[in-house]
């Protein structure tokens, strides 16, 4: 035996080392690491895991369908669930999948759900229906009983709308119409559109129907709203540029897309979500491209390059200005998107305020010399700031204000402009100019996420000059998850 081994024999038997000592000593192993000693949370039986969990999932996919991002309704489910006694789950969200796990520690196997999104469609009054349910289940001290739950919920998902289908369809002709005038068209043109735009909606119906993929779908409503506007100015009919008809065309037609979603997914942390609406964006964009290039093309073999003469003529794009006539159309365009998409009745005030909001700081900024792709980001930011701090109790979610307010500041005008080089084979030209259309939207959408970011520290401070709050308050918004606009 060494000198060594006999002088650590001889500390053991002087200071022996005992077992919490070497616990406290040791680094942990791996084990310890990945399967803690402890047999995990205790949950309710599988009938009411299940049911809950069925629940959650259900209101995560109504959100995803109807235009909330993949942050909300992944911190809405764990909220639900920790609500109803599920302290640990985890939710996966891959675009048109929600998968949804509940892990009860290791005396029992865990238990998991999933679902499919199988439709997207704007639709806020559900939206603010299902608002409302989950109000009940996370701010509450005893959560709403799950079978009231399903009940609503169902109610919500299968109940009518608040008003018929073809006054929704009316707004989005009208709000066509305001968009026109925005973008610098006169009344004939604004009427125009409004017709153009009417003729469209009925047409997209009928596909929808026939369930005609989005592709096909944007490609006819665009060729119908080309075609259109470029024979009327061929006859006469129109005299200012059919450019201002087939770009608020355009404007409606894009304000179906998940542009803004796309980017705040990226951001929050959901690329996968992300990918897939990126998908979704460019293969309707390149829809309305067809049928644009296409409807041009047919004009110049039926009617000549006279009447393909009209389609070229896209003029600038007008600056904003704070003119009344302007901050009317702006309000007007906002109230009538909100109307279009199912809002609820209380809330076309506030998104009428909206559209004149945005345009106002819009046009601020770029009579300020700001740049119109800044002066966008901007009125975006502003958008989304008001509506993360706007008061809870107003019954209006904040999607709602901040789409009826950026949706009029849509690129429309400059999309065609690119469109119609491509017609004339300005590939390179063509190429830029849509490039500069995307990144507006993008700023658009950029500037919401930064709104939003600004908007939730002071939100957080808000709420905690209210009086009467409670330590329990705070617990249930805390569990709630961070508030967001998507």
């Amino acid at each position: 035996m060494g000198v060594a081994q006999r002088a650590r024999g001889s500390l053991r038997r002087q200071f022996p080392v005992t077992p919490d000592l070497r616990r406290a000593i040791d680094a942990p192993t791996m084990r310890d690491t990945l399967l803690p000693a402890v047999p995990g949370p205790e949950v309710a039986d599988d009938s009411t895991v299940l049911r809950v969990l069925d629940l959650a999932l259900r209101i995560g996919e109504v959100q995803l369908a109807t235009g909330a991002g993949a942050a909300v309704a992944h911190d809405t489910m764990l909220a639900i669930a920790s609500a109803y006694g599920l302290p640990v789950c985890d939710v996966d969200i891959a675009f048109s999948t929600i998968t949804m796990c509940c892990h009860r520690g290791n005396e029992a196997g865990p238990v998991t759900t999933m679902r499919n999104v199988r439709y997207r469609t704007q639709d806020y009054t559900r939206l603010t229906e299902v608002d409302d349910i989950i109000n009940a289940i996370v701010d509450r001290e005893e959560p709403l009983a799950l079978e009231e739950a399903f009940t609503r919920l169902g109610a919500a998902a299968d109940g009518p709308h608040p008003y018929p289908r073809f006054v929704a369809g009316l707004a989005r002709s009208l709000f066509a119409g305001a968009v026109a005038f925005l973008i610098g068209g006169g009344p004939l043109v604004a009427v125009l559109a409004t017709l153009a735009t009417g003729v469209v909606w009925g047409a997209a119906r009928w596909l929808r129907k026939r369930r005609v993929p989005m592709f096909f779908q944007q490609m006819v409503a665009s060729a119908v709203v080309t075609l259109s506007a470029t024979s009327l100015a061929w006859s006469g009919v129109l005299e200012d540029s059919p450019a201002f008809v087939i770009a608020a065309g355009l404007v409606v037609l894009l304000s179906g897309l998940s542009l803004v979603g796309l980017v705040q997914d990226a951001i929050s942390g959901f690329p996968l979500t992300a990918a897939g609406r990126a998908v979704e964006v460019v293969l309707a964009s390149v829809g309305l491209l067809v049928g644009v290039v296409v409807s041009i093309k047919l004009v110049n073999g039926v009617l000549g390059t006279d009447a393909m003469a009209f389609a070229a003529v896209v003029p600038p794009s007008p600056t904003p200005t704070l003119h009344p006539l302007s901050m009317t159309a702006a309000a007007a365009a906002g109230l009538l998107f909100a109307l279009s998409a199912y809002a609820p009745l209380r809330s076309l005030p506030f998104a009428a305020v909206a559209g004149a909001t945005a345009w106002a700081v819009y046009a601020l900024f770029t009579l300020a010399g700001a740049g119109a792709g800044v002066a966008a980001a901007l009125a975006a930011a502003a958008l989304g700031l008001v509506a993360m701090v706007m008061p809870r109790s107003l019954g209006t979610p904040p999607l709602v204000l901040v789409i009826a307010g950026i949706t009029p500041l849509l690129p429309g005008l400059t999309m065609y402009r690119g469109f119609s080089q491509l017609a004339y084979n300005s590939v390179g030209s063509s190429a830029v100019t849509i490039l500069l259309a995307l990144a507006f939207g993008l700023a658009l959408a950029a500037g919401v996420s930064f709104g939003e970011q600004i908007g939730w520290p002071l939100q957080r401070l808000v709420r905690r000059c209210i009086p009467g709050r409670t330590a329990e308050d705070r617990a249930r918004e805390s569990n709630r998850g961070r508030p967001r606009v998507f």
